[in-house]
């Protein structure tokens, strides 16, 4: 029976709270539309956001869920008839697809093995689909949470420059703050994050980066939706921009958790997740359980899928887990049922709870086989 607070909390997202943003949502603020605060904390956090996606472009923080972000962008740059051209190698790369669709897009889907990455064979299959489609904007994911996988992206952007593909949007809800991330360097224009991942906040904010390309799109197409990105716009300049009422509370909760790791400092912070990533894969291969990422596939810092051991129901193995404290997630679509999933991303990637979550993955499977 599952309990309202566990002792190793390793879900892949919402993911455990950082000490300074669970400070920071425990104060009171006044009305962000009153004064200058407001827009000091908004302006200081996508002035540290930007530090994190290596980016230069504006930065605008909806209320919302990652989600929030992947609708968002996509209605505020598409027009009916455009042409997606969505690079997948998981349930939300191959999403994007589904999603220009249910826009009254065209989608050309290139879909690869879920336990696969972006490579040069890859690579490949998109420069001769951008010359026969002529995709409006090319997306792709970063880190494919549901595979426990992260994409090479510099050679795509390339790909992307070179061909003249208008734009270029990337999913990076689950790397932003716990892998390197280039966005100007990848030629990406608009870049998602979520608050509920690596910063370790609650599931309340969105954060994209934009280019000017985007922002000039998105006067073309004209979308005003409540997910609509161009009213932030230049928002920062003047609170009573904001379309909606600021989450205060929840800027205010990532301002701390981005400070707080860019005190610790990036690199510390990105080697941290590194080394957790390949604890945790490392002892699952000790325990006898198998990774589904195939070997030549580039694994996440921040989240590992694993294979359900063989003759064991999932539900039963999730059960058995959580009744001695350990909490992971499942997979989503074709992977359902077949792979279960880690998150050691932000306060989740300690080593020392890492080490405690395989002594229980192998205590649980020995009670199981016995």
């Amino acid at each position: 029976m599952f309990t309202p607070y566990v002792e190793l909390p390793f879900y892949p997202g919402p993911v455990t709270l950082h000490p300074a943003a669970a400070e920071a949502l425990r104060r009171d603020y006044g009305p962000p539309r009153f004064g200058t605060e407001y827009l000091n904390l908004y302006r200081e956090t996508c002035a540290m956001l930007k530090r994190f996606a290596g980016t230069k472009n504006e930065f605008v923080l909806p209320t919302g869920e990652g989600m929030v972000a992947l609708w968002g962008a996509l209605k505020s740059v598409l027009k009916p008839g455009d042409t997606v051209l969505s690079v997948g190698t998981g349930v939300f790369g191959d999403g994007f697809a589904d999603m220009a669709e249910a826009l009254g897009c065209r989608a050309e889907k290139i879909s690869l093995p879920y336990d696969s990455t972006i490579d040069d064979k890859a690579l490949t299959l998109v420069d001769e689909a951008i010359r026969r489609v002529h995709p409006v904007l090319i997306t792709a994911v970063h880190c494919e949470t549901p595979s426990g996988t992260l994409n090479p992206l510099a050679e795509l952007g390339r790909l992307k420059a070179e061909r003249g593909v208008p734009l270029f949007v990337v999913d990076a809800v689950a790397s932003l703050g716990g892998a390197l991330v280039e966005a100007d360097a990848w030629h990406v224009d608009i870049l998602l994050g979520g608050s509920q991942k690596c910063f370790g906040c609650p599931a309340d904010m969105s954060m994209l980066a934009v280019s000017e390309a985007a922002w000039t799109r998105m006067k073309e197409v004209g979308y005003q939706g409540y997910d609509a990105l161009l009213p932030f716009h230049l928002a920062e300049e003047d609170a009573m921009r904001f379309p909606y009422t600021p989450n205060w509370f929840g800027v205010a909760a990532l301002h701390a958790a981005a400070s707080a790791m860019l005190e610790d400092g990036l690199d510390r912070t990105f080697t941290r997740h590194v080394a957790v990533g390949k604890q945790c894969r490392e002892g699952v291969a000790a325990v006898g359980l198998k990774l589904w990422p195939r070997p030549d596939a580039v694994n996440s810092p921040t989240v590992t899928a694993v294979r359900v051991p063989e003759g064991v129901e999932w539900p039963l193995w999730r059960d058995e887990l959580a009744r001695r404290g350990l909490v992971v997630g499942g997979s989503l679509g074709p992977l359902a049922g077949k792979v279960f999933r880690l998150g050691h991303m932000g306060p989740q990637a300690d080593a020392g709870r890492m080490s405690r979550a395989v002594e229980v993955m192998r205590e649980t499977l020995a009670a199981l086989r016995a």
